[in-house]
C-alpha cells in the first residue's frame, strides 16, 4: 500500500490551474455561443474595462500597464470598425466609422501625452454607444419574447422569472 502525501501548496496550485482552465473554457463557450448583439455588447464592455485599467496604470505611473491595456482597448475599437456593414448600416455605419476613427485618434493622443482626461472622455463616448446598443438589443429581446409566447405580468406574479431591463425590472410568464 502506497501513501501519497499532498501538501497544501500543491492543492492550491492545482485549484488555481483548474480554476483558470475552467474560467477560460467557460469564457470560450460564452463567446462562441453568444448572439451577435450580445457579442457587440461584450466588445464595448471589454473596451471600457481595458480603458479603465489603462487609466489606473497611468494614475499609478505604471506605464507598462497603461500601454498594455490601452493597446487592448484600441484593438477592440479597430475590430469594431471591421464589423461595420456600410451597405446595410447606411448613415449609422458611416457615423460610427467616423466616431471610431476619432476615438482611435484621441487614444493615440492620450498615449502620446499620457493624458488620463482623454481616456475618460473616450470611456464616456463608448459608454453612450454601449448604452444605446444595449437598449436596442434588450428592446429587441422583449419584442422576440412577445412573439414566442412570453407575456408580461404584474410584479406581484407568483413564481415567474424576473428579467432585468435597462431601467426597470419586469416579470414575465411563459405561456405553454
Amino acid at each position: 500500500m502506497e501513501v501519497v502525501v499532498v501538501t497544501n501548496v500543491e492543492i492550491q496550485a492545482k485549484e488555481r490551474m483548474y480554476g483558470k482552465a475552467a474560467h477560460k473554457a467557460y469564457h470560450q463557450v460564452q463567446v462562441t455561443t453568444t448572439d451577435r448583439g450580445r457579442l457587440l455588447l461584450l466588445m464595448y464592455e471589454g473596451a471600457i474595462k481595458f480603458l479603465r485599467q489603462a487609466k489606473a496604470g497611468l494614475d499609478a505611473n505604471d506605464l507598462a500597464k497603461f500601454c498594455r491595456y490601452l493597446s487592448k482597448a484600441q484593438a477592440i475599437i479597430v475590430e469594431l470598425v471591421n464589423t461595420l456593414d456600410f451597405e446595410r448600416g447606411g448613415i449609422i455605419a458611416t457615423d460610427l466609422d467616423r466616431l471610431y476613427d476619432f476615438i482611435i485618434f484621441y487614444l493615440t493622443e492620450a498615449n502620446l501625452y499620457r493624458d488620463g482626461e482623454r481616456i475618460e472622455k473616450v470611456i464616456g463616448l463608448i459608454d453612450k454607444v454601449y448604452c444605446g446598443y444595449k437598449d436596442i438589443i434588450e428592446n429587441g429581446m422583449a419584442e422576440r419574447e412577445a412573439k414566442v409566447g412570453l407575456k408580461e405580468v404584474s410584479s406581484s406574479g407568483a413564481s415567474s422569472p424576473v428579467v432585468g431591463t435597462s431601467e426597470k425590472t419586469r416579470s414575465i410568464q411563459i405561456s405553454l
